[in-house]
């Protein structure tokens, strides 16, 4: 096949709806939604929170784990089966859990959760959406982040009708059947591995090329730019965007502790169940613009500014959240601009490695990144409980998440300009 104009392939956007296949089903449609289950297999079985829940601590140890080699796979071997593969097991292993009977089965759900995961929760997205686009990468990371969160908020209510209407069974078997069909089905007909195995160019290369020429953008990066992996291990820059990824995590992991905040609140009385559901829905609304919004930054203006954006929106939510005390808008306040910090987690690291390290070797350098991200995604519930039942109340995670937010902005300022001082080293 010939190569297409210099403004690059229109076949980029089938590439970013399969994306939304293999990224955005599973998690909007599936995986967000594991709470939902909880009590109704509890009732059902007698088992202990605990047995019920365990497979969500093992999920982000196992996909710890297999991050790097799902890097090296997605380097070596074509995507396209690579990530129907991962649809699969994903797709599969959820809808069997309909028929699981006992925790150990549970257990082992978690495992096959967490292999799959590693290759659709954090890396597969921004790989092949820098392999594809040219130019405005971030903002489409962020347009199919935007997926989850609207799935999330469509189907949240829909799925607890269903539970209660079908049981969670019958809901896990429509649930699991859906995510297979779209997401496998989705993947294996629409994603391929490059532009340059097709004979055409990334979407954007005409005007990604004119820019750079005209210094009108100095964050595009080209298919061949960067460093590899090793070089990158040897900076510091690398660790401290791991760092940074892991403090994203630890903090958007207030989102689900944002209901029960509420609800012990004294000072909100009996209305604070509902205040408290009315603060995640904000939250997830508030992510929508900013998954959006942070993604247009770091095409514009740089994944420095993104973060640094997404910090100081994070660091003011948690300190009004902190202050609102019986203020129910102030309350709202505060959920919204965490919201706008906690839509970064899946933005602005993925960015900040691009730039700062380059497209060259990006799936395995960003491996390294993601695997930060699945340690301390394990950490995050324990770190919010033994805060609560050591101090009584929320007041002290939000001084950590203030603190967090703080180091994510200092961050934010340095890593991009280190990681490219050692790509221009290594050029």
């Amino acid at each position: 096949m010939g190569t297409t104009n210099a403004k690059g392939s229109n076949y980029a956007w089938a590439v970013a709806i399969a994306c939304v296949c293999f990224y955005a089903v599973p998690l909007g449609l599936m995986a967000n939604h594991a709470g939902l289950f909880l009590t109704p297999v509890i009732n059902e079985f007698g088992w202990s929170q605990t047995e019920a829940s365990l497979y969500m601590s093992i999920q982000p140890w196992v996909a710890a784990v297999c991050t790097p080699f799902a890097g090296k796979l997605l380097s070596k071997y074509n995507p396209r089966i690579v990530m129907t593969i991962a649809a699969l097991v994903f797709g599969l292993s959820s809808l069997a859990c309909a028929w699981f009977t006992s925790p150990i089965q549970w257990h082992i759900y978690g495992v096959l959760y967490g292999a799959s995961a590693a290759f659709w929760m954090y890396i597969a997205t921004p790989t092949m959406v820098n392999r594809w686009f040219a130019k405005n990468n971030g903002t489409i990371i962020g347009v199919i982040g935007v997926f989850v969160s609207l799935l999330g908020a469509i189907m949240s209510p829909i799925i607890g009708g269903w539970i209660a209407e079908w049981g969670w069974q019958q809901t896990r078997i429509v649930l699991g059947i859906a995510v297979t069909i779209i997401s496998a089905g989705g993947t294996l007909l629409l994603l391929r591995e490059s532009p340059e195995k097709m004979g055409v160019l990334p979407w954007g290369y005409g005007e990604a090329t004119e820019a750079k020429q005209t210094a009108a953008s100095k964050w595009e990066v080209g298919p061949d730019e960067g460093c590899m992996q090793k070089d990158a291990m040897k900076s510091p820059a690398l660790w401290m965007l791991v760092l940074m990824a892991g403090l994203f995590v630890l903090s958007a992991s207030f989102n689900q502790q944002a209901a029960r905040y509420a609800a012990v609140n004294p000072l909100f009385g009996e209305n604070g169940a509902a205040i408290g559901a009315m603060a995640v829905s904000v939250i997830m609304y508030a992510s929508i613009v900013g998954k959006f919004g942070l993604g247009w930054i770091a095409d514009h203006f740089g994944a420095r500014i993104s973060g640094i954006t997404a910090g100081v929106c994070g660091l003011a939510g948690a300190a009004v959240i902190m202050f609102s005390g019986g203020s129910v808008m102030m309350f709202y306040v505060g959920a919204a601009l965490f919201g706008l910090g906690y839509s970064a987690l899946n933005i602005v690291p993925p960015m900040a490695c691009r730039q700062a390290f380059g497209q060259k070797d990006y799936a395995n350098i960003y491996s390294i990144v993601a695997t930060g991200l699945n340690v301390l995604s394990g950490f995050a519930a324990l770190m919010y409980a033994t805060l609560f039942d050591l101090t009584g109340g929320y007041q002290a995670a939000m001084v950590v998440m203030i603190v967090f937010y703080a180091l994510v902005i200092l961050m934010s300022m340095v890593i991009v300009p280190m990681g490219r001082k050692l790509w221009a080293k290594n050029a």
